[in-house]
């Protein structure tokens, strides 16, 4: 019976490490900005030009951190955000009825917008405790065929499983700029849109759709900081 309840423990404990270990390694992410926003209350009877935004967000933002995860990375997995932002935005500003018409190209239009990426990203970032219990539980591994006594690397892995200990933080940032212009190519105004967005994460959750869900409603926030500032403008200017 003590041969079986240790075959057991040696089962259970590689099985959990195992599980912690895949969490800790991210599906290829399919991350596509998107705004969810409700109908806008009042429609500007005017058309507007979405020229393509311009991303000027550091590179040091999409960076994927160690044994993390970072949905914007281009590097890795192709995120274009200019062009991912701009059909968010024309999409959003379309559905929601901001505008009377909007498009990439529309001819002659009341208005044109260009719009600047200053920060946009999303993120996962391994705590420091998963961090070296992801280190321990692969040599516990490695150290149970020598002696049983390795079965205690595992034990911070049994906590995180099983106790319910955030392993990660998810966190996403937001700064969009866009620039409004009659069809003279006046400026009219710019107006911005910031958020941030943080939240604790447990190792059996899936983290590639929990920072792409995260990265969009902070995104959502800052566009409609902006829809609210260009009705205040539609209102005081009578456009």
């Amino acid at each position: 019976m003590r041969k079986v309840a240790a075959k057991f423990l040696i089962f259970l404990s590689l099985a959990i490490s195992s599980c912690t270990a895949v969490s800790y390694v991210p599906q290829i992410p399919t991350y596509t900005p998107k705004v969810n926003l409700d109908v806008s209350p009042q429609t500007i009877n005017k058309s507007v030009q979405i020229d393509p935004f311009k991303d000027a967000s550091p590179k040091e933002d999409k960076k994927t951190p160690f044994m993390g995860l970072s949905v914007t990375d281009y590097e890795l997995w192709g995120c274009e955000l200019d062009s991912g932002v701009t059909n968010a935005v024309i999409a959003d500003f379309s559905d929601s009825r901001l505008f009377n018409q909007v498009g990439r190209k529309v001819e002659n239009p009341d208005f044109i917008i260009r719009g600047e990426i200053k920060k946009f990203y999303g993120k996962s970032q391994l705590s420091t405790f998963a961090k070296v219990s992801s280190t321990v539980g692969v040599a516990g591994i490695i150290g149970i065929f020598i002696t049983p006594w390795a079965l205690l690397a595992f034990l911070p892995d049994f906590v995180l499983f099983l106790g319910g200990i955030p392993a990660s933080t998810n966190r996403s940032e937001m700064a969009i700029e866009m620039r409004l212009y009659d069809n003279e190519d006046n400026l009219i105004n710019t107006y911005t849109g910031k958020s941030i967005n943080s939240n604790p994460a447990l190792v059996y959750r899936d983290q590639t759709l929990a920072v792409s869900n995260m990265t969009n409603r902070t995104f959502s926030k800052a566009i409609m900081q902006i829809r609210d500032q260009i009705l205040a403008d539609a209102a005081r200017l009578g456009f």
